[in-house]
């Protein structure tokens, strides 16, 4: 019998093995398929893996692939077929033997004859004497086999900060005491950043300066908007930059006058500059006097200072905190969000007061949470004002400024967080333990089975809402059929077609080996004053222009390994014409030390980052902004033919014919030729050469003597 098993080929070992029941009593069953995935990707071939718990029985396994357009033609057969029928089978019968242990065992397989730039459907097969297990359908898209290099939609790189810095660098979000501001206008014609170094006609060298890059028609021109501060006016805690936010277009800017304190209580006040002409307007100088909020175009800013809020438009400051039918203010009130609770033209700011929320309308006030006992936490508010969000005990309520009621918009309660709502407040996201929901027109929609908490809150979480409602959020989760590796990754819902998009998962199908992320909003300084104002426009205002940074290499061109910006756009938009979108690349993906994502114009034709490789002629290496524009791109300079050794010599011009002067030419002639008279040496020079004779012969003596005999 021994002798008759070893004459058995390999099959037939297989074959036997499935036959033989399992040894012990730990069998459960069926193999398990329990992890699918897929890398190393090319143009021709890539690596399928998956792991398979052969259950305590014999197993064998292998990788079934086909071309996705095979795929869905078995599915739309009449009848319908299994969707891998016909597919290659890697290898071939019954596949590899992976034991009959309980523990999963991976299985790879390299497969190699593919088409370039084609999507395939892939599963793993498991097989033992128990079952044969079909694991999920996975896809993968084979690379380009001359993948593109250039910009998305015709973008242009444009140095923005200035070459000459003083040898310094700009410095990113944070670094600048705990601060530092960066903001682009909403038509992406300027940019505004921060720097430790002082450059572009600065008459100072504070710790933290602030400039505005404007773009002309050949450049971008620098102004320094540094204001004279005072050294140890910051006290010992990080404060930022003295500049705390700008408004949408650059036009104002709002800064704090630092006063040095030994000791608190400390006096303080502001400055409103106007861009156009480099105009201050003083606030009203008051004890702990804080930045609260603004209204985005901060025509209506809020301060606070000893428990109270102050309405200040660059005149006279006015009290917020007033309780219903009260005339004086009540200390003790906040602000409820430094984003979101003042209204766009500043008349309705809602506040906190006492664990109550409060709305300031015009020169009334109301109780927004009255009907539900208190104790409501703000979340968010429309554009206008006029529709207010907030939570109270897993409760998500909608509260009408108009109307003055409030309604519950979720009766089972378990609300997690709120991402937040459209400019209008017609379109409000929230996570709850169910998963994540979008409230749209009375209706509640199911978007995801999950969401990080780094979405929310609205102030100064990650996730971004388009007007239009599309949403872009973060998750770990595999909410699409694309592998996420249990990586945070970068998610677009679009409500209209209700579709979910996984826009920083490789185009390839393959499983990222890190996270992507979306910048949230960055807070100036770390002390009570920090603002938290501006979130970088990752999302176009259309929400059909995505940005977002990750090491993952999405492309072929990014090769640095590390972080990068990247753009996904809607198929139909820029030169996109994939039905599921186009990833790109926005910085390099060469540069040493990355690159980072600081904002972008509404529409995304602008898309500013923070960079050390040079990526214009005359960038002479250091860490700059730029801008990576639709249609932009300067001139270079001339570049000089390079030259070697000899070649390098200034080449003479022409010579030209002398003209009639004195210095090279006589109108009499040449004057007659003479010779100087020769001269007898003199007999002192006789003497010395008598004398020299002399001391040389006492020196070969080699005796110290006078020269006397």
């Amino acid at each position: 019998m021994r002798s008759a098993i070893r004459s058995l080929c390999l099959p037939a070992l297989v074959a036997l093995a499935l036959a033989v029941a399992p040894a012990g009593a730990g069998a459960a069953g069926p193999p398990q398929v329990e992890d699918t995935w897929a890398t190393a990707v090319t143009t021709g071939a890539g690596d399928l893996h998956g792991m398979v718990n052969p259950n305590g029985f014999f197993t064998s396994g292998r990788v079934e692939y086909l071309t996705e357009a095979a795929y869905q033609a078995n599915l739309a057969a009449a009848p319908p077929r299994d969707g891998f029928s016909g597919a290659t089978s890697s290898p071939v019968g019954t596949g590899s033997p992976l034991g009959a242990g309980s523990a999963a065992v991976e299985l790879t397989r390299r497969v190699g004859g593919l088409q370039a730039a084609t999507a395939y459907r892939y599963r793993v097969v498991a097989t033992s004497s128990a079952a044969t297990t079909l694991g999920p359908a996975r896809l993968f898209v084979t690379q380009e086999s001359t993948p593109g290099t250039a910009l998305p939609d015709g973008r242009g790189w444009e140095m923005v900060s200035p070459v000459d810095k003083n040898g310094g660098e700009i410095q990113g979000p944070g670094a600048i005491f705990g601060g530092g501001v960066l903001q682009a206008s909403a038509d992406g014609s300027s940019v505004t950043y921060s720097s430790t170094s002082s450059f572009a006609g600065a008459l100072g060298a504070p710790g933290g300066s602030q400039y505005i890059s404007r773009r002309g028609g050949g450049a971008w021109a620098t102004e320094n908007v540094t204001q004279p501060t005072l050294a140890g006016a910051y006290g010992t805690h990080p404060d930022g930059v003295p500049y705390q936010l700008f408004s949408p277009d650059l036009a104002r800017g709002l800064l704090v006058v630092p006063e040095r304190c030994e000791s608190p209580p400390c006096l303080r006040s502001y400055l409103l500059r106007q861009s156009a002409n480099g105009s201050l307007a003083p606030s009203s100088q008051a004890t702990d006097l804080a930045f609260a909020g603004s209204n985005p175009g901060l025509t209506q800013t809020v301060l606070s200072t000893q428990g109270n809020l102050y309405r200040w438009s660059g005149g006279g400051m006015t009290a917020v905190n007033l309780k219903p039918g009260d005339t004086a203010p009540t200390p003790g009130a906040t602000l409820a969000a430094q984003s979101g609770a003042v209204s766009t033209d500043g008349s309705r700011i809602y506040f906190d007061l006492e664990g109550n929320l409060y709305l300031r309308d015009g020169s009334q006030t109301v109780q927004v949470d009255e009907s539900v006992g208190g104790g409501g936490s703000f979340e968010t508010a429309s554009a206008d004002g006029s529709v207010a969000f907030f939570t109270k005990a897993g409760h998500l309520y909608r509260y009408g400024a108009l109307t003055k009621v409030a309604t519950d918009l979720t009766p089972g309660g378990e609300v997690l967080g709120v991402l937040g709502s459209s400019g209008d407040g017609a379109y409000l996201y929230y996570l709850a333990a169910a998963g994540l929901f979008l409230n749209h027109s009375g209706s509640t929609f199911a978007v995801a089975a999950e969401a990080d908490a780094t979405n929310y809150p609205p102030t100064t979480g990650t996730a971004r809402i388009a007007a239009n409602g599309r949403l872009a959020f973060l998750s770990a989760a595999a909410l699409t059929e694309q592998d996420t590796g249990g990586f945070a990754q970068v998610f677009l819902y679009a409500p209209a077609a209700q579709t979910l998009t996984c826009t920083s998962c490789p185009p390839s199908g393959t499983r990222p080996p890190g996270p992507a992320t979306i910048p949230a909003a960055t807070a100036n300084g770390s002390g009570p004053g920090a603002a938290y104002l501006h979130k970088p426009r990752a999302l176009s205002l259309a929400g059909n222009r995505l940005f977002f940074e990750t090491r993952n290499a999405l492309v072929a061109s990014d090769t640095n390994s590390d972080l990068d910006v990247y753009q996904w756009e809607a198929g139909g938009a820029g030169d996109c014409v994939k039905p599921g979108g186009c990833v790109a690349l926005i910085s390099s993906g060469r540069a040493t030390e990355g690159a980072s994502f600081l904002d972008a114009s509404a529409d995304g034709s602008d898309a500013f980052f923070l960079t050390d490789g040079s990526l214009v002629p005359n960038d002479p290496g250091a860490v700059d902004v730029y801008d990576a524009r639709v249609g932009g791109g300067f001139p270079g300079p001339q570049v000089p033919i390079a030259c070697v050794a000899d070649a390098c010599q200034v080449v003479p011009g022409e010579p030209e014919d002398p003209a009639p002067s004195t210095a090279f030419y006589r109108p009499e002639g040449n004057p007659p030729l003479s010779y100087p008279k020769t001269k007898k040496k003199p007999k002192q020079a006789k003497k010395h050469k008598k004398t020299r004779k002399k001391k040389a012969s006492i020196k070969r003596d080699g005796v110290k003597r006078d020269g006397k005999r």
